[in-house]
């Protein structure tokens, strides 16, 4: 299950996530914006992985 989770990781969350950094940081004028859109994202994934886990003990 850790595995799984770190090739997950590292094959798709953190190249994922570098390249909304890419897209965020390019563009001055809809930074802000977009800094918003990713932690809205962050919270709802967090929120998401709790729901998922909370049964579990993890």
């Amino acid at each position: 299950m850790i595995t799984t989770s770190l090739i997950f990781a590292l094959l798709f969350a953190v190249p994922l996530i570098g390249f909304i950094f890419y897209l965020i940081w390019k563009d001055k004028q809809k930074r802000k914006l977009g800094i918003a859109v990713l932690i809205a994202l962050c919270v709802f994934a967090i929120l998401v992985a709790y729901q998922v886990n909370k049964d579990k003990g993890i």
